[in-house]
């Protein structure tokens, strides 16, 4: 690529991201959304074209920068999260996964996710490429893989920059779901899909290691996303910034009973209208109400 063009871009996001700080100093998530999904747009385009180690190292500085602005994002709506965060529920942002996250993904969609900068998919530490389908609890290179054979998730690392540190999820509960979801190619965010729910039986909190979630095999769900389309948007809302379609760099979001309940009834009248056994769906749902009444 030129390298006055490189400048020039390189500058331009540079610019962008300075305006986002702004923003956020006003509380402004609407604008602020909307200028990082130009700057992550920029550096995707921006990435493809770079050559050379300066230059490739200006781009990992860029998504360092990017990284930083989608975490005080975060940060803004997860201090609105309070009132959800009681209730133990979460959704989390998973990866795209074809092998319906019960095996590493294929080459294809491996090579998307890299496209799409997730920094696990791109570590050398990963070294997903050298499994097998065989995998499980015990040996496996992400937790997309075994996401819906072990009924299993976990909040993962931080690995911005060069700092290297577990996720908590310090509001997570016991008999409550984790709700995953993901984004799959040529979609938008309004998109994300939900792959599946986690009933949760058990969470471990283990000092120095990330927060790890099990399902109850017997009560999670398995949603066929390839044929049931269920958009987590069309239930959950960011608290205080409704309109916003927005999930920046955290990977889990705090849910309310009220909108697991929601996407319970929507999962059962697509089970039904696929006539699909609903006594699973049916049993949560009347969980969740019990919860609703006390």
């Amino acid at each position: 690529m030129d390298p006055k063009l490189f400048r020039e871009s390189r500058e331009k996001i540079e610019q962008i991201c300075e305006s986002i700080d702004v923003l956020i100093k006003k509380k402004a998530v609407r604008e602020s959304a909307e200028k990082l999904q130009t700057a992550q747009d920029l550096l995707k385009d921006l990435s493809k074209l770079a050559q050379g180690e300066i230059q490739k190292r200006s781009v990992r500085n860029l998504e360092i920068q990017i990284g930083k602005v989608s975490e005080d994002i975060d940060n803004i709506l997860s201090r609105r999260e309070a009132g959800k965060k009681k209730d133990g529920n979460v959704a989390m942002k998973c990866n795209w996964n074809d092998r319906n996250y019960k095996a590493p993904c294929s080459e294809e969609a491996y090579k998307f996710n890299i496209s799409e900068g997730r920094i696990w998919c791109s570590s050398p530490l990963c070294k997903c490429r050298e499994y097998s389908e065989e995998v499980n609890l015990e040996n496996h290179p992400c937790y997309e893989s075994i996401a819906l054979k072990e009924m299993y998730f976990g909040a993962g690392w931080d690995h911005t920059g060069e700092r290297q540190q577990p996720r908590r999820m310090h509001s997570v509960k016991r008999d409550r779901t984790a709700i995953l979801t993901t984004r799959p190619p040529g979609t938008e965010e309004v998109d994300r899909l939900i792959v599946g729910c986690l009933f949760i039986n058990r969470v471990n909190d283990d000092p120095g290691e990330e927060t790890k979630i099990y399902g109850d095999v017997e009560k999670s769900i398995e949603i066929p996303f390839q044929t049931m389309k269920i958009r987590f948007w069309d239930y959950y809302k960011n608290p205080g910034a409704e309109d916003v379609i927005l999930w920046a760099s955290g990977l889990f979001r705090y849910v309310s009973n009220g909108t697991v309940l929601s996407i319970l009834k929507a999962i059962v009248e697509q089970y039904a209208n696929a006539r699909r056994d609903v006594h699973k769906v049916v049993d949560l749902i009347e969980h969740y109400e019990k919860l609703m009444d006390r």
